[in-house]
């Protein structure tokens, strides 16, 4: 009876069209396994980790797609470093704005993930699930700063999770005047996020500020356990890929 009674969920998205559907998951290294153009044009692709297929919708407006699925895999940045690659070695770029896009993975409480957006704005949440919702650490590096850890957490998942960089700026910059008060982990990690969220919105000028002000955060005498170290080590990994995404040009304008 388990047998008879199991399934498998294919997600039938819209597109613009379906060559330009097939050439960018072609691209990340999925398969086309059907086609027609009558009566109406469908098209199937297939990946290990997933099974798409594709209707068209002419009148479809990307930025107003809301068409999105979930898709559960074993090992996360595997999956991201293996579409990276595919997408470098095909199209010699990896889209990080617009239509289509593809997101850093980021460790949201319930999962580690990345997001996937294709050229018609259907959005593929791609993810590991966590074994706890959130590690000790986590909790004991803020348990006296509820608000900036709400604050922070919050921003967080508006700026990876949700792709909303302009509503997670709002929530931070709401908190950040006020976060001396927070443990510097903490603090460290927000304005990192918060120099990640002006990157995103393309304010490179106020990237470079909230990256100056990371310079005046020392955790150098702190003593953190081997999570907490994990943590501010990831939030540090961002802030280098931050000064390589940076254009050198700005970079060197600075006044030191």
């Amino acid at each position: 009876m388990t047998e008879q009674m199991s399934g498998k969920i294919i997600p039938i998205l819209p597109c613009r069209s379906v060559n330009e559907q097939l050439e960018f998951y072609q691209s990340l290294g999925f398969k086309m396994t059907y086609k027609q153009a009558r009566p109406n044009h469908y098209a199937c692709m297939r990946h290990p980790i997933a099974e798409l297929h594709f209707f068209v919708l002419k009148q479809l407006d990307p930025a107003k797609n809301y068409s999105m699925c979930y898709i559960h895999v074993a090992d996360v940045d595997a999956v991201y470093e293996t579409f990276c690659e595919s997408l470098k070695r095909k199209t010699n770029r990896i889209p990080v704005r617009g239509y289509p896009k593809i997101t850093k993975p980021n460790s949201l409480a319930e999962d580690r993930r990345f997001n996937l957006v294709d050229p018609s704005g259907n959005r593929l949440l791609i993810g590991t699930k966590r074994a706890a919702p959130q590690s000790k650490a986590e909790a004991d590096v803020t348990v006296h700063a509820s608000k900036f850890r709400n604050a922070f957490e919050t921003a967080y998942k508006l700026a990876y999770a949700k792709d909303d960089p302009a509503h997670a700026a709002k929530v931070l910059d709401s908190v950040l005047p006020g976060m001396e008060e927070a443990p510097l982990p903490l603090r460290y990690r927000a304005v990192i996020l918060r120099a990640d969220i002006a990157h995103l919105l393309d304010e490179n000028e106020a990237a470079l500020s909230f990256m100056d002000e990371v310079s005046q955060i020392s955790l150098s005498h702190m003593s953190l356990s081997a999570e907490e170290h994990l943590l501010v080590q990831e939030a540090a990994k961002r802030l280098e890929e931050l000064k390589s995404a940076l254009p050198a040009d700005q970079r060197l304008q600075r006044p030191e």
